[in-house]
């Protein structure tokens, strides 16, 4: 009933406001007749109350004829009542300083020296109500929008093109482990409430490892949420950084992630979007990061009201670029945004925060403050937790278990979770009691203790999915794991479908509390899924660390080139299985870990340094065109269409040599291998032509045609070793082709020494393009003609685009 009535009065409060602003209007248009003039404070306002009385008669008459959501007209009221508290205001001051008609001549004098002290209180009510104009507008606009964000056939496909990873995942999980009312102590600060209804400074909230910061993070989330419920006027973009995911340690991932989620909020294609789209041939190449900033930039403009919140600062591996990013935005000083950002408290980000974050806005989440929250959390468990529910018939022990959580805690709510997890396995008050009396005092302790309790009879498995989930190019299924603890790399076979799990929920138990599950939404070709991953970023950060070999439970310390490794290893020994000429349709359905080897295993071997012996020895067996496996490798996940799904029945003939794909994935040690087997360099086929051409253009744009040559190509890009091997097989070092005609300049041009001198040594022609005088002397005194004629530029010194290097050939004879 309460939210019928202010419906209607939605309407009313228009038709009073309108009746009210005409009013005023009436009464400067008044005295304008009689003085021919309007005070110099009043002129603006002349301008902007017609302006407000129009809008708001369009609004009526949209609501009138428009379907508009009751909550969205709900949403309407504090706008209007923000209006006529400012046109209430101006009244006042009008009544003050506009002299009126019965006025004897010392009051109208009184009044015109009152006017010189209002020029700034009007100014400010001018601006105030030309922003409420402007959310008005909106407001008509929004009423009269046709677009659906969710299924506009442009608009998905622009989604599509963004390929941005969705932060909802992470705001679902930090929401389930939030406990009732906790964060309650923030959301009613005054810090808060004045970041939330005016755009005042970004805040930075920072604190120790564990202290709740991202749950913390969704809590703020919710209360937005709330308050900006079905109301278009206002808009909600956020990101997770997560250490568990390589797409959400990418800052340009965030950047694409917060303008996906804003355009999915507003009223119309943002044309700044629509154009970067249409300037990126609908699609067909990706933007660069400064037109995404650009973008993001021209979206927020355009809407009234804008939160962005971003979590968990540094589990971004490029912070550099991150400070960057976050100092242009708040640059930009958009007075409808409204920026928070959480991170612990390390000195990179903090030096890059503080100079352009208010030192008021900084706010540390201190134990004190946190307490309160992790106390509420204890008893929660306690209470709701049925390993620890059995000692609530003991009020005094459940007086013991809360004292000694609380004074050990220190702000950690990632500590009072692993001892509470720990508690919930005490059988009997012996234990407890026990258990009580020698908490670890720290998290790395805590860690030290639960990875040696590991039972000798999982110890293996554990190392392994701790290995896998530590480096993992992407979240793991459930099912994926239970697969991860069956391969064994000091075996052969590397798999052993024997030791496969037949409950995957038992990876819970073997690891106790260092991982947790997740549910992970679409990617793109399968449906959501729930995804294995470490509880939190400190158990990462103590595998990795030095600290942990030094404690009990250094067997499973890790080093990232040797883990790598071994992963490498065991995707290519998981893959080596698929003998069989055909693959059957519900493959992927039995073999869970396929789809992740296929496509993840030369970014491992990379990581790992490409040399190890046993991963070569493997990876040699994989690329060999006479083993099945090789085709089932690509057609499980082809580096050349790296966005296409699996394609069980692509034919053999459908795929190129190995060389090419080693040459495309830049495995050097496998080229080097494959050349010594006297693998055909000038083989044709694959996306870019041949191996070398793959290549030369890795990690760029491909133009097909474009270099020519294989030599040419390497050349090009300063391959050294690629150059060395294809001379080593006989390429012709003079073969003309590409966009400077040969091999030789385009080494000279790229300004590639030491290429340029082994293609010399083996009989190059010379020419200079690039301005490279360093080269152009070597080419010299290795006996180039002056005033040879060809190539793109017609002659070496035209070719010179540098005084030093035109000195250097006139030295020289050039004509």
């Amino acid at each position: 009933m309460a939210e019928a009535l202010a419906v209607v009065g939605v309407v009313t409060s228009i038709v009073q406001l309108v009746d009210f602003s005409t009013r005023v209007v009436s009464r400067l248009d008044e005295f304008y007749s009689v003085a021919k003039e309007v005070p110099k404070s009043f002129r603006h306002v002349k301008t902007e109350l017609p302006l407000l009385t129009t809008t708001l008669e369009q609004l009526k008459a949209a609501i009138d004829t428009t379907p508009v959501a009751d909550s969205s007209k709900k949403a309407l009221l504090p706008v209007i009542a923000g209006c006529t508290e400012q046109v209430e205001q101006l009244d006042i001051i009008l009544k003050k300083t506009i002299p009126e008609t019965n006025d004897s001549w010392g009051r109208k004098g009184k009044k015109a020296v009152a006017s010189l002290h209002h020029d700034a209180k009007v100014e400010s009510i001018t601006k105030a109500l030309r922003n409420y104009v402007g959310i008005l507008t909106f407001y008509y606009a929004a009423a009269s929008s046709t677009l659906q964000p969710l299924t506009d056939a442009k608009l998905c496909k622009i989604r599509q093109w963004l390929s941005a990873p969705d932060p909802s995942t992470n705001y679902q999980k930090a929401l389930k482990l939030r406990q009732a009312d906790t964060g309650i102590w923030f959301l009613e600060s005054d810090t808060y409430t004045r970041w939330k209804t005016a755009a005042a400074s970004p805040l930075w909230l920072y604190g120790i490892p564990g202290c709740g910061k991202t749950i913390l993070s969704s809590t703020v989330l919710e209360n937005i949420f709330q308050n900006c419920q079905d109301d278009p006027a206002k808009a909600i973009a956020y990101f997770f950084f997560d250490f568990n995911d390589v797409q959400k340690q990418d800052p340009e991932m965030m950047i694409r992630s917060l303008v996906c989620q804003l355009s999915q909020q507003c009223i119309k294609i943002p044309a700044s979007l629509d154009a970067l789209f249409s300037s990126s041939e609908s699609g067909q190449r990706q933007p660069p990061a400064h037109a995404l900033m650009e973008a993001l930039r021209s979206m927020v403009q355009g809407l009234p009201i804008v939160y962005v919140v971003l979590d968990a600062l540094d589990e971004c591996t490029q912070r550099e670029e991150l400070m960057e990013m976050l100092e242009a935005i708040t640059g930009w000083q958009l007075p409808n945004l409204h920026f928070m950002v959480t991170s612990r408290r390390e000195r990179d980000i903090e030096m890059s925060l503080e100079s352009f974050i208010d030192e008021r806005c900084r706010i540390c989440l201190q134990s004190t403050l946190v307490d309160k929250d992790i106390k509420r959390y204890v008893r929660q468990r306690l209470s709701d937790d049925k390993r620890l529910r059995k000692w609530e018939k003991d009020a005094s022990m459940m007086r013991q278990i809360e004292t000694a959580l609380m004074s050990g805690a220190k702000g950690m709510f990632r500590w009072a979770v692993c001892q509470l997890d720990a508690l919930g396995k005490c059988v009997n008050r012996k234990m407890l009691q026990q258990a009580l009396a020698t908490l670890p005092p720290t998290l790395d302790q805590t860690y030290d203790r639960i990875l040696a309790s590991i039972d000798n009879d999982y110890s293996q498995y554990a190392l392994r999915i701790l290995q896998w989930l530590t480096f993992s190019a992407k979240p793991l299924s459930v099912d994926e794991v239970a697969e991860v603890i069956a391969i064994d790399v000091k075996r052969e076979p590397v798999f052993d479908c024997d030791e496969v799990l037949e409950d995957s929920l038992e990876i819970l138990n073997i690891c106790s509390s260092l991982v947790t599950i997740a549910t992970e939404n679409d990617d793109g070709w399968r449906k959501p899924r729930e995804v294995v991953v470490l509880a939190h970023y400190s158990v990462k950060e103590y595998l990795v660390s030095e600290r942990i070999w030094k404690g009990k439970a250094a067997v499973y310390g890790m080093r990232d080139n040797v883990c790598h490794d071994a992963i490498a290893t065991g995707c290519l020994g998981y893959l080596l299985q698929f003998q069989q000429s055909k693959l059957e349709p519900d493959f992927l359905k039995l073999f869970k870990l396929a789809r992740y080897s296929a496509e993840f295993w030369a970014s491992h071997v990379q990581k790992g340094g490409d040399a190890m012996k046993e991963t070569s020895q493997k990876a040699m067996q994989l690329c060999s065109k006479e083993n099945y496996a090789y085709a089932n490798w690509i057609r499980l996940w082809d580096p050349d269409r790296p966005w296409e799904k699996p394609k069980l029945e692509k034919t053999s003939n459908d795929i190129p040599n190995p060389l090419y794909y080693a040459a495309l994935l830049d495995l050097r040690n496998l080229l080097k291998m494959l050349l010594e087997k006297d693998a055909d360099v000038n083989a044709q086929g694959g996306y870019y032509g041949n191996a070398l051409q793959a290549a030369s253009y890795r990690g760029h744009e491909a133009v097909d045609g474009q270099y020519g040559n294989a030599l040419y190509a390497a050349s090009s890009e300063g391959h050294e070793a690629v150059v060395r091997m294809l001379l080593d097989k006989d390429a012709d070092v003079n073969a003309q082709g590409g966009h400077y005609g040969s091999a030789l300049l385009a080494a000279s041009s790229g300004g590639h020494k030491a290429v340029a001198k082994m293609l010399l040594d083996k009989g190059a022609e010379a020419a200079s393009s690039g301005g490279h005088e360093v080269v152009v002397e070597m080419l010299l005194d290795k006996g180039a003609e002056v005033n040879a004629q060809g190539g793109q530029y017609g002659n070496a010194l035209y070719a010179a685009s540098s005084g030093a290097v035109m000195k250097v050939l006139k030295a020289r004879g050039a004509k």
